[in-house]
């Protein structure tokens, strides 16, 4: 049993090591992006939609993180300085965006596949004229989307979005919901307008 222990408490541990590293990543990704795409152009920077999605994975990660570590936010905060002194422009910095840029492909797929299912109009929760907009915009893309990838990456995406969906079903007469502060919400908003 002490080794079933120590096992489980060094996987708790290579897990929490993980969500920091991806954490550190995204951080890096989206600070740099946010203070350099305008007036740089010598790599890829996200776009405004993967910024979006990475800023909502990073939250995910933050939340979890805090339940397990009682310095999260500080780590946070030491990642954001080590953003903020990187330079913009320097090659080093396509890692970050690479990976960022998958984790904003999954987010961004979750979503649209909710958005397959997802009925704003026929709910009674407050959503104002820009937020319907977002959803049409959201319905549509979602229509055309393809996820693609290996078995394990599709079957995720498609757990995840279906949840999401659910999330909005089950509060379709609920008045306090607010889709806009939703996964699926925020990715609508962000999608680019045309």
């Amino acid at each position: 049993m002490l080794m079933t222990g120590n096992a489980m408490a060094q996987n708790a541990e290579a897990d929490i090591d993980q969500m920091m590293t991806d954490a550190d990543a995204l951080v890096v990704a989206i600070d740099v992006t946010t203070r350099c795409a305008v007036f740089d152009s010598s790599i890829d920077y996200l776009s405004p939609l993967e910024q979006v999605a990475a800023q909502i994975r990073l939250g995910e990660i933050v939340t979890a993180a805090s339940q397990l570590i009682e310095d999260a936010p500080d780590r946070v905060a030491q990642m954001r300085a080590g953003a903020a002194a990187r330079v913009c422009g320097n090659p080093e910095l396509t890692p970050y965006m690479d990976f960022s840029r998958q984790i904003a492909r999954d987010v961004v797929d979750i979503a649209l596949v909710a958005w397959q299912t997802i009925d704003v109009p026929g709910c009674n929760y407050f959503a104002d004229e820009d937020f319907m907009r977002a959803a049409e915009r959201a319905s549509t893309a979602a229509e055309q989307a393809t996820i693609e990838g290996e078995a394990n990456r599709i079957a995720y995406i498609e757990q995840r979005g279906a949840a999401w969906a659910e999330v909005f079903a089950g509060n379709c007469t609920n008045l306090g919901f607010e889709p806009v502060e939703t996964l699926p919400g925020q990715i609508a908003l962000a999608l680019p307008t045309e």
